[in-house]
């Protein structure tokens, strides 16, 4: 009987197959595509761009422009309804660039993802405790929740990153009690989503995490799943499930928490009993996952509150998604402050966990009457990690926590961020 990464990495392979046979290089997601144009991508011929994505997919060499755009593609999502044959072109470019980190000699793909992973882990790990007591961490581990007959109405799903930022997921546990539904809470490095050692080409390794992460949502006995983390919504929701759906027959439904949370304004409106008194804006990403229009239907909810719109946005689905693209984002984002600072905004608001490590806005909460601390921006915002490291000397010792790897890890996930 076939063990599940080879099914995995088969059922991947049908589909980069069908895609290869289907594609016909018209170059309309070329087209569609601004990443082109930001990476200084030579995209004057749109469909031979297309014809050497095809031909990495059949198991060739591309043109180098072809293999840049694979390797440079930020997930803006633009593409997604241009195709006229149906093709997921994001998902295309993404299997392009496993094609072309298969050429890297295994045991250098494999090292590569397991130091990302390691580090990634380390991170969430020490930076979690740092910002809660291990009673208020808990309540982010699936540890916390009873053994249950019957299933949770939804499984909350933080990803990994997340946690360095734990007050968001709490925050979205608050929301999910006031609305009066249960759930379960999932999520850190031992429930990953395989994206690192994917992206360096451990297919294999990516496909044992996902597929052990879809495991247990659904042993959780609930189909539906509220995801925080776009990374894993794209990572799950295009690569993993149909996957995980063809070899187990299990379906699972992923969905943006913003998206989800933005259908139920009509329960939430009652609740918005505080007025808050700010004027707004939206740092936006691309990215196609609904979120962004979730997000100013909720803020537009908020009593008090004025959201304005800046012309200044990014073309990746989240701000790591472009960082390849050498400074452009640390560029659009200092353009985005600069036009919010003329608009005479008061609070200027990211989305992602991500964003939130460099920018700051928790106003639907503060509008239902709570808040969580944001103990990441408190220690972020102290810039030094002497200083860092005493304010954090109860933490240290309550997690029983490392000094060294914690002074480590402040700098590398604090004051390097």
């Amino acid at each position: 009987m076939q063990n599940r990464s080879d099914a995995f990495i088969d059922s991947l392979e049908r589909r980069v197959e069908d895609i290869a046979s289907a594609c016909t290089a018209c170059g309309a997601c070329a087209e569609a595509c601004p990443t082109l144009a930001i990476a200084g991508i030579d995209s004057s011929d749109p469909s031979a761009l297309t014809a050497g994505v095809r031909n990495v997919l059949r198991g060739g060499k591309g043109p180098e422009a072809s293999e840049t755009w694979a390797k440079m593609c930020c997930g803006s999502g633009h593409c997604l309804t241009v195709c006229p044959e149906g093709i997921n072109p994001r998902f295309m470019l993404n299997m392009a660039r496993r094609a072309i980190t298969q050429a890297n000699p295994e045991p250098d793909r494999r090292a590569a993802g397991k130091a990302a992973f390691q580090k990634m882990s380390r991170g969430v790990r020490v930076i979690s405790r740092l910002s809660l007591p291990p009673h208020l961490l808990e309540k982010l581990s699936p540890r916390s929740h009873p053994e249950r007959d019957e299933a949770p109405d939804f499984v909350f799903y933080t990803g990994c990153n997340m946690l360095k930022t734990p007050h968001i997921g709490l925050l979205c546990l608050d929301v999910l009690e006031a609305l009066g539904f249960s759930y379960e809470a999932q999520g850190g490095p031992s429930a990953c989503c395989g994206i690192l050692p994917t992206r360096p080409g451990d297919t294999a390794l990516g496909g044992r995490q996902a597929f052990g992460t879809l495991d247990r949502m659904a042993a959780s006995k609930t189909s539906q799943v509220l995801s925080w983390c776009p990374t894993c919504q794209i990572q799950f929701g295009e690569t993993a499930i149909p996957a995980y759906r063809e070899i187990t027959g299990t379906n699972l439904d992923m969905t943006m928490f913003p998206v989800w949370l933005a259908g139920q304004l009509d329960r939430l409106r009652p609740m918005m009993t505080k007025r808050v008194e700010k004027r707004v804006t939206v740092f936006e990403y691309a990215g196609e996952l609904g979120v962004m229009e979730a997000v100013r239907a909720l803020l537009g909810a908020v009593p008090g509150l004025e959201v304005v719109k800046i012309e200044t946005s990014a073309i990746g689905y989240t701000g790591t998604a472009s960082v390849q693209i050498g400074s452009y984002l640390n560029d659009t984002t200092e353009a985005a402050y600069k036009e919010a600072k003329a608009a005479g905004v008061d609070v200027f608001v990211g989305i992602y966990h991500s964003d939130h490590r460099r920018l700051a806005g928790q106003e639907v909460g503060e509008s239902m009457g709570f808040a969580r601390e944001d103990r990441f921006k408190e220690l972020k915002l102290m810039a030094d990690a002497d200083a860092i490291m005493a304010a954090s000397a109860g933490m240290i010792a309550e997690h029983g926590l490392n000094a060294e790897e914690v002074r480590d890890s402040v700098v590398k996930d604090l004051l390097e961020w």
